[in-house]
Parts: structure tokens; sequence; C-alpha cells
């Protein structure tokens, strides 16, 4: 692993951390941004498995610190773990495959709305398929679903929100931007 790539993955990595443990708007974090970023820029698979990593050891760091006052026992994940950690993998894959010419900053829009419905639709269909919260038939999927919308506008707009900081300091840092960047970025 380069000094380049290693700095940018602890840097995706303390912002993840930072933005799941400080004070936020239920799933406004950096995660997703983390993931795409890491997937157009440093593109090699096994960086999603070390920043999923951090994204689980944070998961056990607020299951039993902040929300230790819910549960007597220690928490090691919930039942909607991997529907959670495949829409965040998916994020990554989406961004390496569609990032490999980015020609319009608009690209980077889409990648993060996209991601954010992927994430929306298989993190929401998780909760719904471990019946605690919801019916399992159809009215209770949907009900979940309609409960989640006001989580997906805030995962939304944290995703395109995070994915402009890194990829701005990523190009003021190490890449100038194509021409097309310039316009809208200046």
């Amino acid at each position: 692993m380069s000094r380049r790539d290693l700095g940018i993955l602890s840097a995706i990595l303390i912002t993840l951390i930072i933005s799941r443990i400080i004070p936020h708007a239920p799933n406004f974090t950096s995660t997703a941004a983390g993931l795409i970023f890491a997937g157009a820029v440093l593109r090699k698979p096994h960086f999603s498995l070390i920043i999923l990593a951090g994204y689980f050891l944070c998961d056990l760091l607020i299951n039993n610190t902040l929300y230790a006052s819910n549960s007597s026992s220690f928490q090691w994940t919930s039942q909607a773990i991997g529907w959670i950690y495949a829409s965040l993998l998916i994020s990554f894959f989406i961004s390496r495959h569609l990032s490999e010419n980015l020609e319009s900053p608009f690209k980077l829009l889409g990648i993060s709305v996209t991601s954010s419905l992927v994430f929306y639709a298989l993190s929401n269909f998780g909760v719904w398929n471990e019946g605690l919260l919801y019916t399992r038939d159809l009215s209770g999927l949907i009900t979940c679903y309609i409960a989640g919308i006001p989580y997906l506008l805030n995962e939304m707009a944290a995703s395109v929100f995070f994915t402009v900081i890194f990829f701005l300091i990523y190009w003021k840092t190490f890449e100038r931007p194509s021409s097309s960047y310039k316009e809208v970025v200046s």
C-alpha cells in the first residue's frame, strides 16, 4: 500500500468514525461517501473491506456504549447487518465501475444518489426481514419503506455532501480535475 493510499484510507476511516460518533441527524454520516470515494480513487476491493471493518468497529463502540442502556448484554451486530454491509459494498463497486472516466461532476452526484437508493432498498428490507418492528407481510414491508423515507433523505444529503468534500480535497491535494470539473468547482 502506497503512502498516498494509506493517507487516503486513514482520512476516510477518521471521517467515518467522527461522523458516526458525534451527534448527527439519523443516517447523516460519511460512510457511503467514503466507499464511493474509495471505489473511484483507491479502486482495489480490499480497501472496501478495510473501511467496512472500521464501520463494524464503530458499530461495536456505538452499540455497546452510546446505546448500552437499551441492552444488558454485549451487542455484536443486528440481524440486518448482511443487508446493510451488502448495500455498502455495492456502493463501492458502483463507484469503481462507473468512475473510470469521470468527465462530469454530475456523474458523482448520480453515483451518490444511486448508492443512497441501494442502501435504502436493502437496509430497509433487512429491517423488515428481522420481523422485530414490522409485520412480515406486504403491509409491513410498505410501512417499513415509508418509515425509512426521512432516513433516505438524510443518507442522500450526507452522501452528496461528503462525496463532494472528499473529492474537492483530493483534487486540491493530489490530482487536478479535468477542465469540465474546473468549470463546476470554480
